[in-house]
């Protein structure tokens, strides 16, 4: 009976084991099935996930050529430095070797010091440095088991093979800032990327970045890389074609730069402006501005000694005066407001004024640059010799509001649609303008100002180039662009053709009569002439003790209280192709200085 019970014990307790051996193999083969089955492509993921990490991959910038295709801004191998980050990373020990044994920028370091600190998530790769050379990662490659946790990876660094000559339009690039991504929204986080900050890298900056790829990296379980290898590749930017010309460029700076450097080597170079413009195209041919920088240093990452020696220079070398600089357009306006007269029937072509060499209005007095005066002129003369006098009768019979309708159609305070971010517009002022910014109304004496192109008007060398572009084809309503080939029908210029045809004979004896004067400025190129107009712009008002003491010589003022100087024209006669501007700051007289660079420009252009 006892063996009976031991038996019974003995095989309910099998039994029982047999069952919870049973359901515990159920729900683990259950628990298998769900995992390898059910939720694979869910532990699948997470596994890849595990296993791979994805990083953006920079596309390759866009490169910018001059009209012939030479490269103007280019591409070169780099190296970018990154560091893992992770818990229990001695980054001082890492920085301080790498210090010892590289050229590292010390600014590269504490950017990425305060990168580091901002970090919330670890075993990512941060971004050091672009900065290093081919030794550099040699160094660091020889000592790679020193550094487990640094990654480098060759990448493309921008470079300016011409340097200052373009460094005004081609601007410069610059590491993304938080700024940035505020001022854009479509832009990427992503610490090695640089972006456009300054001229046509700036303005064409989303046609020339491209698009990001992706780069796969296989890691193990303590997340050191084993295999890296692209994933998605990345879209490089579109190449950009300008219309500059690099040796009519190299030349106007040189030419500019290099006015008084003859009489002694320790002449600073001149500050001004050249451009050139396709009087039928609109193209630029030229764009200068001088003084310039080197955009190259902003490549390798400026220093702060660097651009604060930029930013306090009181000639102000980032500022691209073509476009940017703006200037009282004095008697180079002169055509505009005889073409308001002309458009307007209040005066014909054998009207004449006398000049004696001062304008008397009620007890104000207005001289000539002629201080005898020209006598009895007509308007082709007085435009031919810059008659002050001939200009203050008519600015007074035409009013300021038809000179400033004639000035805006020639190009003026226009909307100019050139691609570039820093153009500033000029000021074309009117008696509204008069009332809403200063809040006083506008007098007659202003007008006399504004008659030979001083007072409150303001206009850069871009519009300057664009009126001439105007007068010269005589056709259309040309735009300024720095695009090569780019088409774009432009709109009728609504001016008399024989208005046109006359200012235009009037602006030939400027440079091809005896008493023009630019005479002196004349093409030595045989069946080749020049049309323009000389402007000598005062800085400072010359007071009447001064002139009866004796006007003192513009080389014999302090610098900032020389006269601006300025010529702008057209060439060949016959069939214009290019119009001119020319200005030196504080250079002097129009004649004297501004129309023989204009000339040697030109003829460089022609022969």
């Amino acid at each position: 009976m006892k063996n009976l019970n031991l038996k019974k014990n003995i095989e309910r307790r099998f039994f029982l084991l047999s069952a919870l051996k049973g359901i515990s193999f159920g729900v683990l083969s259950w628990r298998l099935f769900d995992l390898q089955v059910i939720e694979n492509k869910k532990y699948d993921k997470l596994s890849k996930n595990n296993q791979f990490n994805f990083s953006l991959v920079v596309p390759e910038r866009g490169e910018i050529y001059d009209r012939k295709g030479r490269v103007l801004a280019a591409n070169r191998d780099a190296f970018s430095l990154y560091v893992k980050s992770s818990q229990n990373l001695n980054l001082k020990k890492i920085l301080d070797k790498l210090l010892l044994i590289t050229n590292l920028n010390e600014e590269d370091v504490k950017n990425f010091e305060n990168r580091f600190k901002n970090l919330k998530k670890n075993n990512i790769n941060v971004f050091i440095t672009d900065n290093l050379s081919q030794r550099d990662i040699s160094k660091i490659a020889v000592r790679l088991h020193e550094f487990p946790e640094i990654n480098f990876l060759m990448t493309k660094k921008r470079v300016y093979p011409q340097g200052t000559i373009t460094s005004h339009l081609i601007g410069y690039t610059g590491k993304l800032t938080e700024q940035d991504l505020k001022k854009n929204k479509n832009l990427i986080n992503f610490s090695n990327l640089r972006i456009g900050k300054y001229g046509l890298e700036k303005f064409f900056d989303n046609m020339l970045r491209g698009e990001f790829g992706r780069r796969r990296e296989e890691v193990n379980a303590r997340g050191k890389i084993i295999t890296s290898n692209l994933y998605e590749k990345p879209n490089p930017g579109k190449n950009l074609t300008l219309s500059i010309d690099l040796n009519i460029q190299s030349y106007s700076l040189t030419r500019l730069q290099n006015l008084n450097l003859k009489k002694s080597k320790f002449s600073e170079p001149e500050t001004g402006s050249v451009v050139v413009m396709d009087v039928n195209t609109g193209e630029l041919i030229c764009c200068v501005s001088s003084p310039n920088f080197n955009p190259n240093v902003f490549t390798r990452g400026i220093k702060s000694k660097e651009w604060k020696s930029l930013i306090n220079n009181k000639k102000a070398p980032l500022l691209n005066r073509a476009v940017s600089g703006l200037y009282p357009p004095g008697s180079t306006i002169k055509m505009a407001v005889a073409l308001a007269a002309l458009e307007n029937g209040i005066i014909g072509y054998d009207t004449k004024f006398f000049c004696n060499g001062v304008k008397e209005y009620g007890d104000m007095k207005f001289h000539c640059w002629h201080k005898h005066g020209h006598g009895n002129i007509n308007l082709s003369q007085a435009i031919e010799r810059s008659c002050d006098v001939f200009f203050y009768e008519l600015g007074l019979k035409v009013g300021i509001e038809k000179i400033g309708l004639m000035l805006k159609k020639l190009g003026l305070d226009a909307n100019i649609n050139l691609e570039l971010n820093e153009l500033r517009k000029g000021l074309v002022p009117s008696k509204k303008w008069k009332l809403d910014v200063k809040g006083t109304r506008w007098t007659p004496g202003e007008t006399i100002n504004a008659s030979i192109g001083q007072g409150y008007m303001l206009s850069n060398p871009i519009e300057l180039a664009t009126m001439v572009s105007r007068i010269a084809n005589s056709e259309f309503l040309v735009e300024p662009t720095l695009l090569s080939g780019k088409t774009k029908k432009f709109a009728k210029l609504d001016i008399n053709k024989n208005h046109l045809n006359y200012i235009k004979s009037a602006m030939s004896n400027v440079v091809n009569s005896e008493m023009g004067t630019a005479y002196k400025s004349r093409l030595k190129i045989k069946n080749f002439k020049m049309a323009g107009k000389t402007g000598t712009v005062q800085v400072v008002r010359i007071s009447e003790d001064e002139r009866e003491k004796g006007i003192i010589k513009n080389k014999d003022r302090e610098w900032k209280k020389r006269d601006h100087a300025l010529f702008v024209g057209y060439a060949p006669l016959e069939k214009p192709k290019y119009s001119i501007c020319v200005i030196v700051e504080h250079g002097g007289s129009g004649s004297t200085i501004a129309a023989p660079i204009a000339k040697d420009i030109m003829e460089k252009l022609l022969v």
